[in-house]
């Protein structure tokens, strides 16, 4: 196969409604932005939506590392590439980089994904996909796989908020840059003008759907870096946690 079929590259004009009250990208926008790049290259080769829909399944997504060089403004010219890695067992393996318009490196992604089905949720053999699906051999954005973050051990009591329908997406379930902004939504706004997310693992861990409220607590590691958990209502099921890591504001 063509090496250019092995990596997906797109270009998008940051907008208004992506960016901050720095003009710069949210994490959350730019998460929106890998994972309509990676639908769109598994769409080319037969992984879509709409054809995993039709063998009873859908694509879910397990662990996600970022790392941040630089953040694209407002107006900017964003291109992300994206390619898939050789998966193993239940899991699939995607990186991403993004580049400005004259080719620096704003940042850099893994991320692990597994395919369900749709009765029962369970997680489906990557054997299939491995024998069909376009691998980039030996690329990495990061080479290490996304890892377990430990958990958060101050689960103070915090008061409950609850799921509304715009945090579903079409899969009836809480869109997972949700968990994402409910927790940058609890730091201060203080902090948020003061600092900015340069790096953020996130492990997904189950699944919340209307009706559901969640809490959310935090371990602080140091004053810039933090794990944060996501629990479905009086902390019977975590549903992410997310490891942040903030720099005082400069250039970037």
């Amino acid at each position: 196969m063509d090496a250019a079929q092995k990596i997906l590259v797109e270009e998008y004009t940051v907008p208004t409604y992506h960016v901050d009250f720095d003009r710069k990208i949210t994490a959350p926008s730019l998460l929106l932005l890998l994972q309509e790049a990676a639908w769109k290259h598994a769409n080319q080769h037969g992984f879509g939506y709409t054809r995993l829909q039709e063998k009873g399944a859908f694509w879910v997504l397990a662990k996600l590392r970022l790392v941040m060089y630089r953040y694209p403004q407002w107006q900017d010219t964003l291109r992300i590439e994206t390619w898939g890695k050789a998966p193993e067992l239940l899991t699939a393996f995607r990186d991403f980089e993004g580049f400005d318009r004259e080719g620096n490196k704003l940042f850099a992604a893994t991320s692990a994904w597994h395919i369900l089905s749709i009765s029962g949720n369970r997680p489906q053999s990557m054997e299939f996909f491995k024998n069909a699906f376009p691998i980039a051999e030996g690329k990495h954005a990061i080479e290490e796989k996304p890892a377990k973050i430990p958990a958060v051990t101050n689960l103070q009591q915090a008061l409950p908020a609850a799921v509304l329908p715009s945090d579903i997406d079409m899969n009836l379930h809480v869109n997972n840059t949700r968990y994402v902004q409910w927790i940058i939504d609890r730091f201060d706004f203080d902090f948020l003008q003061q600092r900015r997310l340069m790096e953020m693992e996130i492990n997904f861990l189950s699944q919340a759907k209307m009706g559901d409220s969640y809490t959310i607590t935090t371990d602080n590691l140091s004053p810039n870096e933090f794990i944060s958990s996501v629990h479905c209502g009086d902390y019977h099921k975590e549903l992410a946690r997310v490891r942040t890591r903030w720099e005082k504001k400069g250039f970037l």
